[in-house]
């Protein structure tokens, strides 16, 4: 599809453009700490957008699921909303509603389900806490954005670990896996990457997930010819975004959202659901299984039909 491919190809352009403003020296504000110590300025980001280090040391609360919507101060994103860990950067014209049903979304794929494995998702989102994950909501299409826009999001990335955006109301049809796409993005490339390194690592040639992404892409599964261009940019960041959106074609697969909520025709990604990636892919399949199925669950059919009303 025309319109999915464009998105890939703003989405994608975003950690280069954040790599060329300068996304480097990591700040900390004082508040959002426990050890001052901690706070210590960064050369350098793990696939263009990680600190090496922590930032904080502080815990995620899996109890509180409150969601409360605050002021920012950073221009053109005067709302901020935290839950889990994460900090949501929201645009003005983005609406509150659109806000609190993202965090449901985030906290439906933790259920507090004593079959699953609890500590694993602390762990998991503590890292993301630790590491400062900050997520841009932004009204419409990345590419409008304004040159005072770009600064702000220059700042963020400045600030905080900012590997993507969601885009609201962005005119291509497929709201619901946009906010699904997203929140595994930085799931799997901060939570996991952190938690589960021989799993999940993008940047460990020999991590689970990087080895079934070469399986799948010799099979013809999976097509990574959009990103070509990204390597004379940077081969470091080349390699944690084919990884990360490997991730999310594979755990949504194992969901069974693709066929729903995705675009069928996408020839970036063939393998249409759950039984089929069994059958195509089953490492892959099995690495999901044994590792996020064991403490992540996708976002209910309730949550996930609310956003067809933005499509």
């Amino acid at each position: 599809m025309k319109n999915l491919k464009l998105n890939k190809t703003v989405t994608w352009a975003f950690p280069i453009l954040m790599l060329a403003l300068g996304c480097n020296p990591s700040r900390i504000d004082n508040k959002e700490q426990k050890q001052p110590d901690l706070a210590i300025e960064f050369d350098m980001r793990l696939g263009g957008f990680l600190p090496l280090l922590p930032l904080n040391n502080n815990i995620v609360d899996m109890m509180d699921r409150s969601v409360t919507i605050e002021d920012f101060d950073i221009p053109g994103f005067p709302k901020k909303m935290i839950t889990y860990g994460t900090v949501f950067a929201v645009m003005a014209e983005v609406t509150d509603e659109f806000v609190y049903e993202v965090a449901q979304s985030f906290h439906e794929m933790f259920p507090q389900d004593p079959d699953l494995d609890l500590e694993m998702q602390k762990k998991v989102l503590n890292n993301m806490l630790q590491y400062r994950s900050l997520i841009p909501v932004l009204n419409g299409r990345y590419e409008s954005l304004s040159d005072d826009m770009e600064g702000s999001m220059e700042q963020l990335s400045k600030d905080y670990s900012v590997c993507d955006i969601i885009m609201y109301r962005d005119g291509t049809g497929r709201q619901t896996m946009e906010v699904v796409e997203h929140l595994l993005h930085y799931l799997t490339s901060i939570g996991l990457h952190l938690t589960l390194p021989e799993d999940w690592s993008f940047s460990d040639p020999k991590s689970k997930v990087t080895q079934v992404m070469n399986q799948a892409i010799d099979a013809g599964l999976y097509d990574v010819g959009s990103y070509k261009d990204m390597i004379e940019e940077d081969k470091e960041v080349y390699q944690r975004v084919i990884v990360q959106e490997f991730s999310y074609w594979l755990i949504s697969t194992y969901w069974d959202l693709q066929e729903p909520y995705g675009p069928m025709s996408e020839e970036e990604w063939n393998v249409d659901n759950k039984q089929d990636l069994l059958k195509k892919l089953p490492e892959g399949y099995d690495l999901v299984e044994q590792t996020v199925d064991r403490f992540m669950k996708s976002p209910s059919l309730e949550i996930l039909e609310k956003f067809r009303k933005y499509n």
